[in-house]
């Protein structure tokens, strides 16, 4: 009846198991076996489709979509055209509104997850039982993080710019009583995860080439062990391609509260994911599985069909894991170690690229000059691509082994973009 189907929507709310949050595992863990050691159930297609229409029903999305409609209330977009938003695509008046917003809500969240796990001692089986916990890796995994913050919020910033000025067209935010508002609302909440599921699979897979996983994505995986605040720590040109999800707020007729939800989406899942423990309500094994093995597992938990079907799914550790897993080497995730010249020379030319589309489009903004379409074409193919080529230039005149094709420079690190080892 109703009264027991209220029942199983309050002890199941926002994914809890019979009304627990913590020492509760998920319904395939095997509690006689060592974390990890469990068979993670064949995920399929048909399963995610039946799941999306209930995808803010008892599950993780229900915490994040509450958080997502009270910051859209409580702090909406000034999108007038004398406020912040609409004096630059990068603005600091809109930078000192919006990122200690962003700031404080991402890391309240992330912070509660990583002190209840990682001090306060609410759950009992973590993937690692022999971690040594390090203060410097928890340093350098917020100081990456930060970067991903002050990068959403320059995203964010240049949607509120171009809707402030006219330049995009929006379905106006305050039209929530009329059919067309509550349509465009409903279909946001219900569409962005599952977007995020599949946008997140390819970018995520994309990262893994080669010359990206060298240049880029590697410094996510400085964390051979996971702990909340290093789901968010990524190289910036990372955090670029990640928040590249927003693209439907570009292409679509939506409201301002769709790049919102993707935003707290895109900020705050990736702290419960990388817990480092198999016993609360919102732990993946899915995805530590990735980060123990790198080659597997690129999706999330939701959408893991998709390594199903492109061979990357692995569902338990390996044998050598099998009695429990022991630590690996994370030196490099550190503070106190200078850069390498490599990382470094890298992370100028990527920021040039990006750079030189973010002066243009100020100098326009500002009306130093007109907007030039075919300019403002070759500074976007810059900012977005330039950050691969360079990729490939860095890898092709550093590296060349590791069975990996060889030839001039220039050919070695062409080829490295697209090559990768086979799973």
């Amino acid at each position: 009846g109703a009264g027991t189907m209220l029942s199983t929507l309050i002890r199941g709310f926002a994914g809890a198991t019979d009304g627990r949050f913590y020492r509760v595992s998920p319904s395939f863990v095997d509690s006689a076996l060592p974390p990890g050691a469990s068979v993670i159930p064949r995920p399929t297609f048909a399963a995610w489709l039946r799941a999306g229409p209930l995808v803010l029903v008892n599950t993780p999305n229900t915490i994040w979509a509450l958080i997502a409609v009270c910051m859209f209330e409580c702090v909406p977009y000034d999108l007038s055209r004398t406020g912040p938003a609409a004096s630059a695509p990068l603005s600091a008046a809109f930078f000192a509104a919006r990122l200690p917003l962003w700031l404080g809500v991402w890391l309240g969240y992330t912070l509660w997850w990583h002190a209840t796990l990682h001090w306060f001692g609410f759950a009992e089986r973590p993937f690692v039982a022999a971690r040594e916990y390090r203060p410097g890796r928890v340093a350098h995994n917020l100081v990456w993080s930060v970067s991903g913050v002050v990068i959403w919020t320059g995203f964010e910033n240049v949607f509120a710019y171009l809707w402030a000025t006219g330049r995009l067209a929006y379905v106006d935010e305050t039209a929530w009583s009329s059919r067309r508002g509550a349509l465009h609302f409903c279909a946001a909440l219900l569409l962005v995860p599952l977007w995020r599921d599949v946008h997140f699979f390819f970018a995520h897979r994309m990262l893994h080439f080669n010359a990206l996983y060298a240049q880029v994505h590697s410094l996510h995986h400085r964390n051979t062990d996971v702990e909340p605040f290093s789901g968010l720590c990524m190289h910036p040109v990372e955090h670029l391609y990640y928040f590249a999800c927003a693209l439907p707020s570009l292409l679509l007729l939506t409201t301002p509260f769709a790049l919102l939800w993707n935003g707290v989406h895109l900020l705050l899942s990736p702290g419960a994911s990388h817990s480092g423990f198999e016993d609360h309500w919102q732990a993946d094994a899915y995805h530590y599985f990735h980060h123990r093995y790198v080659s597997c597992n690129y999706a999330g938990t939701n959408a893991g069909f998709l390594d199903v079907w492109f061979g990357s799914f692995v569902d338990t550790l390996k044998p050598t894991d099998q009695k429990g897993c022991k630590p690996r080497p994370d030196a490099k995730a550190t503070l106190t170690r200078p850069p390498s010249l490599e990382f470094a020379a890298y992370l100028a030319l990527s920021a040039g690229c990006v750079l030189a589309w973010a002066v243009a489009a100020s100098d326009v903004a500002a009306g130093a000059h007109a907007a030039a379409p075919r300019l403002a074409s070759h500074l976007a193919v810059l900012a977005g691509f330039g950050p691969v080529a360079a990729a490939s230039a860095v890898t092709g005149i550093t590296r060349s082994g590791g069975g990996a094709p060889r030839g001039g420079p220039l050919k070695t690190g062409l080829l490295l973009a697209f090559w990768a080892p086979p799973f």
